[in-house]
């Protein structure tokens, strides 16, 4: 066989045309069935949502970050320092909104909540529709004392029995029963707990289906953290939204309240706990200076005696008063230079590095106030690390180097506050010394009295101003407020975000129109057979001379002088258009091929030879199939003897040619027995000689050869044949063998040819693919309804007609 080129040159061939339009509408259209199945479908998967899933509802919460005044810091008025640090607290608030984010659902106050309402344990029941989690509704409850680290949930099936007095557990991972009452006390294996009833619900129904299940703290806390989302609304505001979403909205609300309220103890916990340190370090000063104070005045009091001193002179009153104004600003700085050197001390004592720092400083520079504030902050921090870790954390390090640092800031403040304070003594002491050489002018006993004096007006100074300072402490830790403020307790939305009546309604409508959609546009956009004309046009310009419709009920032999279907017409159709195809008076053999085997060439070239034989034609069929012959079988005809019978023996032309049964001026000449070397039979040098006889014999000679796309038989009858009918066959006929009909043409290997287009079915709303030529009406029977034709009802009566 001669190879085929069946690349299409660009010059002969149509470009590939974009997708139909109007075919994919037509496919849709007459496709609708599918769309009301996947409604049907969708909407029973949108009930089935709707009745069996557990309905999922988000609970949110708000709480607005309003920040704190520090414990010990108690606002005395408005001067340069505070405005300067309101100033600075201004550009941190975004920040402290993040921390307070990040604190407020920390694995910390989660585990303390999961454990405070025990919700790794979840109780079960039975509803009208549906398995669900009954939370407060559950008649019974139970309160753990222990439980061990499990890596399965402990599930148990549960019964009330008796009468509502006993509760009969099932372990479904041992198979274990018990039955207990309420009250007592259960040892398992992975833990202890206590049975306790619910007071707000009663069951004694007995076959009511009842479920526990026991996770473990780990997977539980794991989950909520996973759950719990904290979020602002915009960079603008200092509102936190908190949110959580399940299936159990009033636990989740009982959840968010019972965190929050955590967060909001836990916050004024750790400002009371700078509170008591500086009260602390308060009382333990109170107790030097009053000492110390009760030593003067038992002095001065012993002078007095022992000098008979009752009242001092006006002059020496005036310069005692003198001395004692220059002497007050040397009591002020000495006073803040203590508390300044004791606070120095404090933090060089290594026994307080992992201790609060008190806030008695008189140092009101913002940058110290932050600083301190910040140290103590990482201070409760350490301490909250330290809980649930060892100081080999790498968080509690971070902390340590954090707190190093702070606290050389702190000295070098605190060291250089110092220095400025004694310069300020040195201004005080130079006048001080003035005041000296005056008094030097008063009586030994008054001078020794001035001592006394300056002395008990330091201490009294710096008790007071310890009182003070203790006392306003005490104010701040009474009216600690934590740094957030509740907007919207935590409460759940109206309806469930799933599933959702919207949304289920909306994905129906939308699954129901792009399921079935995508599928047909899938199904046109990969077919790889030939649909429509459109298909053949795509790929070839052979002209296409003939459709035929579907044969419903596959007959082999449509063409009747009685009947008036719409192929046997297309077949009518096909016998008028021969004139065209053959319009030379020596033009008479036609010869049909195919891609391959079962696209209707048998079919086409009895049909069409019976109808040329009802039309006075005298006709004859040559079954050139020489492997697989196909029409003597459709026509209950022995195949002998035939063609490869006269080509190897002596027998004549006559010998071989038969009435084909079909009509009488119909004949047919079979293959004849099937040869080893069909090839070599058609270049016989007998076949000329055949062929000169039956032309002067036959109107018309119909070749029925095997496939042009397996075998080169047919390329052997070029020689013999007038013209070529290619039959492609809808839904069989692959796209790309249309190419061999153009690569024929190319070639020349025949003097004409033609294709029909086989057993084309009706697309719903696009009709046949096919533009057929005859008018409308003619073809009642076939335009009736579906229903009318079943059942036969106005069915016309054709007359007879060749």
């Amino acid at each position: 066989m001669q190879d085929i080129n069946t690349e299409l040159p660009s010059n002969n061939v149509k470009a590939q045309r974009d997708v139909d339009i109007k075919f994919i509408v037509a496919k849709v259209l007459g496709n609708w069935y599918w769309y009301v199945i996947a409604l049907v479908c969708f909407i029973l998967i949108g009930l089935g949502l709707m009745l069996f899933v557990s309905p999922r509802y988000t609970v949110t919460g708000r709480v607005l970050v309003t920040g704190y005044n520090p414990a010990g810091k108690a606002v005395t008025g408005v001067d340069e320092s505070t405005v300067l640090s309101q100033l600075g607290s201004m550009f941190s608030v975004p920040n402290a909104v993040m921390n307070e984010m990040e604190i407020i659902h920390s694995r910390t106050l989660v585990e303390q909540t999961v454990r405070d309402l025990q919700l790794n344990v979840t109780y079960w029941g039975q509803g009208p529709l549906r398995y669900e989690e009954v939370y407060k509704a559950s008649p019974y409850f139970i309160n753990l004392l222990s439980l061990k680290n499990i890596t399965d949930p402990i599930e148990y099936d549960v019964r009330v029995v008796d009468d509502g007095n006993k509760v009969h557990f099932v372990d479904e991972s041992s198979d274990s029963t018990f039955t207990i009452n309420f009250g007592d006390t259960v040892h398992c294996w992975y833990g202890s707990w206590v049975l306790v009833r619910n007071p707000d619900v009663v069951e004694k129904n007995p076959h009511h289906t009842l479920g526990m299940v026991i996770n473990s703290w780990a997977q539980t806390i794991y989950a909520y953290m996973q759950n719990i989302t904290a979020a602002t609304v915009n960079e603008q505001v200092n509102i936190i939204d908190l949110s959580i979403s399940g299936v159990t909205p009033q636990k989740n609300e009982d959840m968010l309240k019972h965190l929050i309220g955590l967060y909001v103890q836990a916050d004024i916990n750790n400002h009371n706990k700078i509170a008591d340190s500086t009260i602390a370090f308060i009382d333990e000063r109170l107790a030097t200076v009053a000492a110390s104070l009760s030593d003067v005045d038992k002095g001065i009091e012993s002078f007095k005696k022992q000098n008979k001193l009752t009242d001092l002179t006006n002059d020496a009153n005036e310069l005692v008063q003198t001395s004692t104004n220059v002497n007050q600003s040397m009591q002020d700085k000495q006073v803040q230079f203590r508390v300044v050197d004791d606070l120095e001390n404090y933090l060089k004592d290594a026994r307080n590095n992992t201790r609060i720092m008190p806030t008695t400083a008189p140092i009101q520079d913002p940058a110290f106030v932050q600083t301190l504030d910040k140290y103590n902050t990482l201070q409760l921090q350490r301490q909250t690390y330290l809980q649930t870790s060892t100081e080999n954390n790498p968080n509690v390090k971070s902390t340590d180097i954090q707190l190093s640092q702070l606290r050389g800031d702190l000295l070098s403040m605190l060291q250089t506050y110092k220095k400025g304070i004694n310069t300020e003594q040195t201004d005080l002491e130079s006048r001080n010394a003035q005041m000296q050489s005056s008094i030097e002018k008063v009586p030994t006993q008054q001078k020794i009295y001035l001592d006394f004096t300056r002395r008990q007006n330091v201490l009294e100074g710096l008790y007071t101003y310890l009182l003070q300072t203790k006392e306003q402490t005490a104010v701040s830790k009474s009216n600690s407020l934590a740094p957030i403020r509740i907007i919207d307790y935590p409460i759940r939305g109206p309806l469930p975000y799933f599933p959702n009546v919207i949304i289920i309604v909306i994905g129906i409508i939308f699954l129901t129109l792009v399921v079935p959609s995508a599928a047909i546009f899938l199904s046109v956009l990969l077919n790889t057979r030939v649909i429509s004309t459109d298909d053949i046009s795509d790929h070839t310009d052979v002209p296409i001379v003939a459709g035929i419709a579907s044969n419903k009920p596959k007959k082999k032999m449509i063409v009747n002088i009685n009947v008036h279907s719409e192929v046997a017409e297309q077949f009518r159709a096909l016998r008028t258009n021969l004139q065209f195809l053959l319009p030379g008076a020596g033009e008479k053999v036609l010869m049909t091929t195919s891609s391959m085997g079962g696209e209707g060439k048998s079919f086409i070239s009895l049909n069409l030879a019976n109808v040329l034989a009802v039309s006075g034609k005298k006709v004859l069929l040559m079954e050139m199939d020489l492997r697989k012959p196909r029409l003597s079988p459709a026509l209950h005809i022995d195949n002998k003897p035939g063609f490869s019978d006269y080509v190897v023996s002596d027998m004549k032309p006559a010998d071989i040619i038969r009435p084909s049964g079909l009509h009488s001026n119909c004949f047919i000449i079979t293959s004849g027995s099937i040869p080893p070397n069909p090839a070599e039979l058609i270049v016989n040098d007998k076949v000329p000689k055949l062929f000169e006889t039956i032309r002067s014999e036959f109107d018309y000679i119909i070749i029925d050869t095997p496939a042009i796309g397996l075998v080169s038989d047919a390329l052997l009858f070029s020689q013999y044949t007038d013209a070529v009918l290619y039959i492609i066959r809808q839904r069989k006929t692959y796209k790309k063998q249309v190419n061999i009909v153009q690569a024929l043409v190319n070639e020349r290997r025949f003097k004409k040819i033609d294709i029909i287009f086989n057993d084309i079915k009706p697309i719903p709303g696009y009709g046949y693919g096919y533009k057929r030529k005859y008018g409308s009406g003619y073809y009642d029977d076939y335009k009736r309804p579906f229903w009318k034709r079943m059942f036969g009802i106005g069915k016309r009566k054709r007359t007879s007609e060749a």
